[in-house]
């Protein structure tokens, strides 16, 4: 599995605006059995007090999960 995430730095040059959503992928990893898959979907973005941007997603779960390693999909 290859998957390459886009660093704070690039995140920022895309200028990812707090609460917008964007099309990200991310290493998923099951609850249940450890299995790890590339997800793509919906985030919503979230842009902390420190300027790090992360994303909000739900899981197949209903659950929310936040991710700090994803790629944005343009």
């Amino acid at each position: 599995m290859n998957f390459v995430k886009n660093t704070q730095e690039e995140l920022k040059k895309l200028n990812i605006k707090n609460d917008e959503q964007y099309t990200i992928q991310y290493l998923n990893r099951d609850y249940f059995n450890g299995d790890e898959n590339i997800e793509k979907t919906l985030a919503k973005a979230i842009v902390d007090e420190k300027n790090e941007i992360s994303f909000l997603v739900q899981d197949d779960y209903g659950m929310d999960k936040f991710i700090k390693d994803a790629k944005v999909i343009l």
